[in-house]
C-alpha cells in the first residue's frame, strides 16, 4: 500500500512538471512570434494562415486567433469580436499561459476604449495588472500602470495621472534600459518627455529608433514622440521632419490629428501659411473623436488665431465656438470623475468576488468540519463496537478457558486418583502376591487393571498425563536434558507424580536398590549433589520456571 501511494505520488509530481514545461514551451513560443510579430507585421501576416477561427477549441487555435488578430490590428486597425477574444482569454487562463492573457487582456481594453465603454475597459486593464503582479512581471506592470495614466490624462485629472505614471516608473527602476523590450523603453522615453526633460526623452528616442527599422509597430510612435520633443523645444524645422515622415506611415484618425495638428502650429511659426492652412484642413478632417484634450483646444485656438491674421471672419468665429464646445466638454469631464467611478466599481465588484470567495471558503470549510466530523464519530462508533465485541469475546474466552481449567482440574483429579489406585496394585502385586490374587481377580473383573496404562507398558499414555498434570513436565525434561535414556525419564516422571521408591520399583517390578542407582546416575547427569531432591532440583531449572 506504501508503495503504492509512493508510486501515485511520483506519477503525479511527473504529470504536473510535464503540464509545467508544456505550458512554458507554449509561453516560449507566444514570445517569440510577438517579437517578430513586432517587427514587421505585415511579413508576419503573408508568412502565416491569417483565416480567423471563431470556434475556438484549445489554446493553440486561441493563441493564433491572437496573433493573428494583434497583426491585423496593427496593420488594419482591426478589432477582433469581443466575444471570440474573451473566450480566447477563457482559455488562457484555465490552461495557465499567463503572457497570453495579459497581451488578450490588453488587447481586450484597446476594443473597449475604441467602443467608449470606461467601465470594461478598467475592468481588463485591472484584472490585468492582478496577474502581472502575480507573477511579478514588473514590465507588464509598468505598460498597465502607463496606460491607466493615458486614461486618467485623457480625463484632465493630472494628480491621478501622475500617480499611475510614478507606480509605472517605480516597476522598472532596477532594469537597465538595454534590458527593457521595445514598449518599454517607448514608455520610459514618454515618462521623461511628461516631466519636462525634453533632451533625455529625445536621446532615448533616438537610442529606440536606431534599434529598429521602419516595419516595426513602434516607429510610428517614437518618430511622433521625437516630432513632440522637437515641438516642445521650438526646433521647427526638425518637427516638421519627423513628422511629416511619421503621417506617411500611420492611419489612425486620432494619430493623424495630432501629427497635422503639431506640424500646422509649426508652419506658422515660420510664417508658411499655405503649408499652415493645408494642415489645419487635415487636422480638422481627422478630428473625429467626440472626446476632446487639450491638445484640440490649443489647436482651435491657434485656427482661430489664423483666420484672424487672414481676416477670415467666418472661419474664425467657427473655430472660436469649436475651441469653446471643447472647454465645455473639459469642464464635463473635469477630474476623470467618471473613470474614478469605473475604477471604484470594478473595487467594488472585486471586494464583492471576494467576499463571496471567501464565504463560499467558510461554507465548505463548514462542511468539511461536520463531514469530518461525522466520519470521526462513525469512527468512533465503529471503535467501540469493536471494542465491545472484543470484550465479548474476552469474557467468552475466559469463561472457555475457565472451563478448560475445570475439565483440566477434573482430568488431574482422575489421573491422579488413577496414580494412586495404580500404586496400591502395584504394591499389592509386589508384596502380597499369594495373598492379593482373590483382590486381584475382583479387580480384573472391573475392568480396573486391564485399562490402567500404569500398569501396562503404555507409557506413551503415561506421558501425555504427566504433561496434563504438570505442566508439560514430561516434554521440557526430554528437550532440554538429552542426557536421560527412557529408564531415566519414567523414573522423573514418577517421581513428579508423587510415586515413592518402593511404589516405583513395583511398578517396574525391580528392587528398591535398581531404583536408587538410577537416582545416583540422574544426579550424575544432572550434575547435582549426591542425595539431593533431584525434583526440586528439576523444578529450580530455567525450563521449569
Amino acid at each position: 500500500m506504501k508503495k503504492q501511494s509512493i508510486y501515485f505520488l511520483v506519477i503525479i509530481i511527473l504529470l504536473v512538471q510535464t503540464s509545467c514545461q508544456q505550458n512554458n514551451e507554449e509561453e516560449d513560443f507566444f514570445n517569440n512570434q510577438i517579437t517578430l510579430l513586432e517587427n514587421n507585421p505585415r511579413l508576419y501576416l503573408s508568412k502565416i494562415d491569417s483565416t480567423q477561427v471563431t470556434n475556438l477549441n484549445n489554446s493553440k487555435e486561441a493563441t493564433h486567433f491572437l496573433l493573428v488578430s494583434l497583426a491585423n490590428y496593427y496593420v488594419n486597425n482591426y478589432y477582433p469580436p469581443k466575444e471570440v477574444l474573451q473566450k480566447s482569454i477563457h482559455i488562457f487562463t484555465k490552461k495557465k499561459l499567463i503572457q497570453q492573457q495579459l497581451e488578450s487582456l490588453l488587447f481586450l481594453a484597446k476594443t473597449y476604449k475604441k467602443e467608449k465603454n470606461l467601465k470594461m475597459e478598467v475592468q481588463a486593464i485591472e484584472k490585468a495588472i492582478d496577474i502581472a503582479s502575480q507573477i511579478e512581471d514588473k514590465e507588464w506592470l509598468c505598460c498597465l500602470y502607463g496606460y491607466l495614466g493615458d486614461m486618467y490624462i485623457r480625463k484632465y485629472n493630472m494628480l491621478k495621472f501622475i500617480k499611475y505614471q510614478t507606480l509605472a516608473n517605480q516597476c522598472i527602476e532596477d532594469i537597465a534600459f538595454r534590458d527593457m523590450d521595445i514598449s518599454t523603453q517607448v514608455q520610459t522615453a514618454k515618462s521623461f518627455l511628461y516631466i519636462g526633460n525634453h533632451k533625455k526623452s529625445y536621446e532615448l528616442l533616438n537610442l529606440i529608433e536606431s534599434s529598429i527599422d521602419k516595419n516595426n509597430i513602434y516607429y510610428n510612435e517614437i518618430k511622433c514622440l521625437q516630432g513632440i520633443t522637437l515641438f516642445k523645444t521650438k526646433q521647427w524645422a526638425l518637427c516638421i521632419e519627423k513628422l511629416q515622415e511619421a503621417i506617411i506611415l500611420s492611419q489612425t484618425d486620432d494619430f493623424l490629428f495630432v501629427c497635422h495638428s503639431i506640424l500646422t502650429y509649426c508652419y506658422y511659426s515660420i510664417n508658411d501659411l499655405a503649408n499652415a492652412n493645408k494642415h489645419r484642413k487635415l487636422a480638422i478632417e481627422y478630428d473625429t473623436d467626440s472626446e476632446t484634450n487639450f491638445a484640440e483646444i490649443e489647436f482651435y485656438k491657434l485656427c482661430a488665431e489664423f483666420a484672424r491674421e487672414n481676416n477670415y471672419i467666418d472661419n474664425q468665429i467657427d473655430c472660436l465656438y469649436k475651441a469653446i464646445e471643447r472647454y465645455e466638454i473639459l469642464l464635463r469631464n473635469l477630474n476623470g470623475s467618471s473613470l474614478d467611478e469605473a475604477i471604484q466599481a470594478y473595487t467594488h465588484f472585486c471586494d464583492k468576488k471576494n467576499y463571496e470567495k471567501k464565504l463560499s471558503t467558510y461554507k465548505y470549510a463548514a462542511l468539511s468540519s461536520l463531514f469530518i466530523a461525522s466520519i470521526g464519530l462513525l469512527i468512533y462508533i465503529n471503535k467501540k463496537r469493536k471494542q465491545a465485541y472484543q470484550i465479548v469475546a474476552l469474557h467468552q474466552q475466559i469463561e472457555t478457558l475457565e472451563g478448560l481449567n475445570n475439565i483440566k482440574d477434573e482430568a488431574k483429579m482422575f489421573i491422579l486418583r488413577d496414580f494412586e489406585i495404580a500404586k496400591q496394585i502395584a504394591m499389592l502385586r509386589y508384596t502380597q502376591k499369594e495373598q492379593s490374587a482373590k483382590f486381584i481377580k475382583e479387580l480384573n473383573r472391573f475392568n480396573i487393571t486391564q485399562n490402567n496404562s500404569l500398569l501396562t507398558t503404555q507409557w506413551d499414555n503415561f506421558y501425555k498425563h504427566i504433561d496434563l498434570s504438570f505442566d508439560n513436565f514430561y516434554t521440557l525434561l526430554k528437550d532440554n536434558f538429552s542426557d536421560l535414556n527412557e529408564k531415566e525419564l519414567q523414573l522423573c516422571c514418577m517421581m513428579v507424580a508423587g510415586f515413592k521408591t518402593e511404589e516405583i520399583a513395583a511398578i517396574w517390578m525391580q528392587s528398591i536398590f535398581s531404583v536408587h542407582k538410577y537416582k545416583t546416575n540422574i544426579r550424575k547427569k544432572l550434575k547435582t549433589p549426591e542425595g539431593a531432591n533431584i525434583i526440586a532440583f528439576l523444578r529450580s531449572a530455567p525450563p521449569f520456571q
